[in-house]
C-alpha cells in the first residue's frame, strides 16, 4: 500500500509539472474545423514572433512570422499562397480562419487557437507497440488504390506522439503526427498546403493490433476511406507503363520552349534530359524539385532537367507570378515552363505528345537522343523517411541508366 501511494504521489506530480511545462513553455493548441464533427487538432508552437507547426519534437514542422501583440494577425503559412487570419480575443486564444487558394477557388476553414492546457489522455501500451508499417488500402466515390503506412512511436516527457506518413502510388499525405486515445487513432498535418485529419478505430488482441478502419478527411473538400493491416513486406511501385501517358511512345523530343521568363531552351544534344511535370500548388512536386535543385551541381554536366508546370489559376500572367515565386522561394536552377495555366486538361499545344497526366508530380526521363525512356509517377517526401531515401536511390539508378 505504501508503493502503491508514493507511486500515486510521483503520478501528480510529473501531471501536475507537465501542466505548468505547457503553459510555461509557449505551447498552444490550433484547431481546423474541417467539418460539423471532425476538428484537426494540433499542438503549436508560439515565440519570438513566430509559429510552429506543429510543436512535437519529431515532427517536421513548418515556421511562418506571427507577432501575438497584434489584435489582427495574417500569417502565411510555407512556401504556399494559403494564410491564416487571425483575430485576438486576449492574451491566450485567437479565432479566424484558414484560407487556401486553389487556382481560382478559395477554400476557408476555421480555426482558433487555445493555450494547450494539458495533453490529450492516451493510450500509451497502443502507442508503444504501433507497428511500424502498414498496408492500408483507401477508397472513395470515384476510385480505390493501396499505399504504405510508415510509423514510429516518440516517448516524450511532454507530448508523447507517433509520427511517419502515408505513401501513395501518386505521392505520400506529409508528416502525420498524432496519438491513441482508449480505441482510437487520431493523425493529423497541417503545412500551409495539407489539412488531413485520420481517425480510425483500432482493433486488437490484448498484445497486437490486427487492423484499423476509419476515415481521412481532406480539408473540408474531401473524404476517403480507409483499411490498414500491420504488414512488413508490402511495396507499391511509382513507374507507370509509358502508354499511360503518351499515345504514340516512339516519338523523338525535339519542342523548343521558352521558360517563365520568356528566355529560350536549348536541347542539349547528345544527353539525357529530365522533364519534371509538376504545380506550383503541388507540394510532392516542391519534394521532388527540392532534391533536383540539391543534386543539380553535380548532374547538371550530365543531363539536363526542365520543369513544366500545370496551374489553375485561368490566368496566365498569374500563373506565371506565382511560378516566378515558387522558383525564387527554392531557388531552383533549372528553367521551368508553364505548359498550362487553366490546370490538368490535355491536350497541351506546349506538348500535345501529352494525352494524359495521371499524377503530380509526372517525371518523364528521355536518353540522349530524346526518345522517351521511362516514367514515375508521385514522389515519397522526407516524412516517409526509409522510402524517401529509396525513391532518391531509384532516381540516381534511372540517371545512371540514362547515362551509359
Amino acid at each position: 500500500m505504501k508503493y502503491l501511494s508514493r507511486f500515486l504521489l510521483i503520478l501528480l506530480f510529473s501531471l501536475f509539472y507537465a501542466n505548468i511545462f505547457l503553459s510555461q513553455n509557449h505551447l498552444y493548441s490550433l484547431q481546423l474545423r474541417l467539418n460539423d464533427s471532425v476538428h484537426l487538432h494540433t499542438p503549436i508552437l508560439i515565440q519570438n514572433n513566430s509559429i510552429q507547426i506543429p510543436a512535437y519534437t519529431q515532427a517536421q514542422s513548418v515556421t511562418s512570422a506571427f507577432n501575438p501583440e497584434n489584435d489582427s494577425i495574417q500569417s502565411p503559412i510555407s512556401i504556399y499562397e494559403n494564410i491564416l487570419l487571425l483575430k485576438k480575443i486576449n492574451n491566450h486564444s485567437y479565432t479566424g480562419k484558414w484560407i487556401k487558394y486553389s487556382g481560382n477557388k478559395q477554400y476557408s476553414i476555421p480555426c482558433n487557437i487555445t493555450t494547450l492546457q494539458k495533453h490529450p489522455p492516451i493510450n500509451r501500451f497502443l502507442m508503444n507497440h504501433f507497428p511500424q508499417k502498414w498496408e492500408i488500402f483507401l477508397s472513395s466515390n470515384t476510385s480505390s488504390y493501396k499505399a504504405i503506412g510508415n510509423f514510429q512511436f516518440y516517448p516524450d516527457d511532454i507530448l508523447p506522439h507517433l509520427s511517419g506518413s502515408i505513401a501513395t502510388p501518386y505521392g505520400d499525405l506529409g508528416n502525420l503526427n498524432g496519438y491513441i486515445q482508449n480505441d482510437t487513432l487520431y493523425l493529423s498535418v497541417f503545412n500551409g498546403s495539407f489539412a488531413t485529419q485520420l481517425i480510425g478505430k483500432i482493433f486488437d488482441h490484448s498484445t497486437h493490433i490486427d487492423s484499423i478502419k476509419g476515415w481521412i478527411y481532406y480539408g473540408n473538400w474531401a473524404i476517403e476511406k480507409f483499411t490498414a493491416i500491420p504488414n512488413e513486406n508490402f511495396h507499391i511501385n511509382n513507374q507507370i507503363p509509358l502508354n499511360k501517358i503518351f499515345a504514340d511512345t516512339n516519338f523523338i523530343f525535339k519542342t523548343q520552349w521558352k521558360d517563365i521568363d520568356n528566355h529560350i531552351i536549348h536541347l542539349e544534344k547528345n544527353k539525357p534530359l529530365i522533364i519534371l511535370i509538376m504545380g506550383s500548388w503541388c507540394p510532392n512536386c516542391t519534394d521532388e524539385n527540392k532534391i533536383f535543385t540539391e543534386w543539380y551541381p553535380n548532374i547538371s554536366s550530365s543531363v539536363q532537367i526542365i520543369a513544366i508546370s500545370v496551374e489553375r489559376t485561368n490566368d496566365e500572367n498569374k500563373a506565371r507570378s506565382l511560378l516566378k515565386k515558387y522558383k525564387e522561394k527554392l531557388n531552383i536552377p533549372y528553367p521551368i515552363v508553364l505548359l498550362s495555366a487553366n490546370g490538368n486538361q490535355p491536350p497541351f499545344s506546349l506538348f500535345p505528345e501529352i494525352q494524359k497526366i495521371p499524377a503530380f508530380p509526372t517525371t518523364l526521363y528521355f536518353d540522349k537522343q530524346h526518345k522517351i525512356f521511362k516514367a514515375t509517377i508521385g514522389f515519397n517526401g522526407p516524412a516517409t523517411n526509409e522510402l524517401y531515401l529509396q525513391t532518391q536511390q531509384h532516381i540516381q539508378h534511372i540517371i545512371q541508366q540514362l547515362m551509359q
